[in-house]
């Protein structure tokens, strides 16, 4: 059976007494009813997991010895950056946790021509805060080694000023061709991919041509109409398969 993962920051894991404290101790002892000799999978978010064995359980406080380092191999050689135009804040909180578990490297999410909701900056402060939360907690179920880095979200413009130095970029528009092919120039594998889905309302022609004068290659998701969310795992699936570590490369 799989040992309970529990996250450490890297400075605690450095201590000689590594402990974790607070609801997170409370939730070991009373609800995993986890207790001194337990051996239990403990990571630090850079892709080391630790075997650490429980040393003393309190509700405050749970103290561990670190018995072995090592690498986890869960991460994808491909680096996935997904930039997506922000939707209603629960379909936000859903997909988070998805697309951790898909595998991506960075979540950057933006405000398109067409999107909706516009929060404020504390409001968005905030729900950066919980997105973060919730991607971690998806790194314990899914057995990753790190957090997707969630990007300050910025507008359309913004958003294209820091694409310059992708291996590919494809932006998923409904006006591309209906079958998803892998463009000719970007044959040979990429290391790191941009991709590229706008919101529910989908993308703004005049944003369609500014992201194909930054390099994008546009592409289709099929001949049905896909909601935001589920173009977004759409696209991350088919970038695992085509260039991670989802087929058979």
């Amino acid at each position: 059976m799989a040992l309970r993962r529990f996250f450490m920051a890297p400075e605690m894991i450095q201590c000689p007494h590594p402990e974790i404290t607070g609801s997170d101790a409370a939730h070991i002892c009373r609800v995993l009813r986890l207790s001194d000799g337990d051996a239990v999978e403990l990571f630090d978010g850079s892709g080391k997991a630790y075997r650490a064995r429980i040393e003393s359980a309190a509700p405050k406080r749970v103290v561990f010895n670190i018995e072995e380092t090592f690498l986890l191999e869960s991460e994808s050689s491909l680096s996935i950056t997904l930039a997506l135009g922000i939707l209603k804040d629960r379909k936000m909180d859903a997909l988070i946790r998805q697309l951790t578990e898909l595998g991506i490297d960075c979540w950057m999410p933006f405000y398109a021509h067409r999107s909706v909701p516009v929060a404020g900056p504390n409001r968005l402060q905030k729900r950066i805060q919980r997105w973060e939360k919730i991607a971690l907690e998806a790194v314990k179920q899914c057995r990753r080694g790190r957090a997707p880095r969630i990007s300050p979200a910025a507008d359309f413009d913004a958003m294209l000023a820091t694409c310059g130095p992708y291996d590919l970029k494809i932006m998923f528009w409904e006006g591309a061709p209906q079958a998803f092919d892998i463009p000719d120039a970007a044959r040979r594998q990429p290391r790191t991919l941009m991709l590229l889905v706008g919101p529910e309302g989908g993308f703004d022609p005049a944003e369609v041509r500014q992201a194909q004068a930054q390099g994008f290659f546009t592409a289709g998701l099929g001949p049905r109409i896909l909601r935001a969310e589920t173009a977004a795992l759409a696209a991350c699936t088919l970038a695992q398969y085509c260039y991670g570590d989802m087929g058979q490369r």
